[in-house]
């Protein structure tokens, strides 16, 4: 049975949800995660992992864009965007504030998904 290690790298600054989606996508099931801390970057593997795809790490981190938002991300600035539109007195509010404001309160609850 495989058991995980990890690999430690430098890099500042980093999205560590957007890393974990880039590296989980190309690594596998053999990539169990990440994680940022004092000590730097890890990035948690499986001891079994092939040194092929060990040696993808390292390049995938150097390219990695902090800037760039997973889709849940987006989706919560997006909600947060909507949300600050709707920041008015009500008697401003128009028939469309009233719809988007209840769509957000409907993707909240999971009544809907999320757009």
């Amino acid at each position: 049975m495989a058991t995980v290690v990890d690999l430690v790298y430098e890099k500042s600054p980093v999205n560590l949800a957007r890393l974990n989606e880039e590296l989980a996508a190309a690594l596998g099931e053999k990539f169990a995660g990440v994680s940022g801390g004092p000590g730097g970057l890890r990035v948690h593997i499986q001891d079994d992992m092939p040194l092929a795809l060990q040696d993808q790490i390292a390049p995938l981190i150097q390219a990695h864009d902090a800037t760039k938002l997973t889709a849940a991300q987006q989706a919560e600035v997006n909600r947060e965007a909507a949300l600050d539109a709707l920041r008015k007195p009500w008697d401003q509010w128009t028939a469309q504030d009233q719809a988007d404001f209840l769509r957000i309160l409907a993707e909240q609850a999971g009544l809907i998904p999320v757009a």
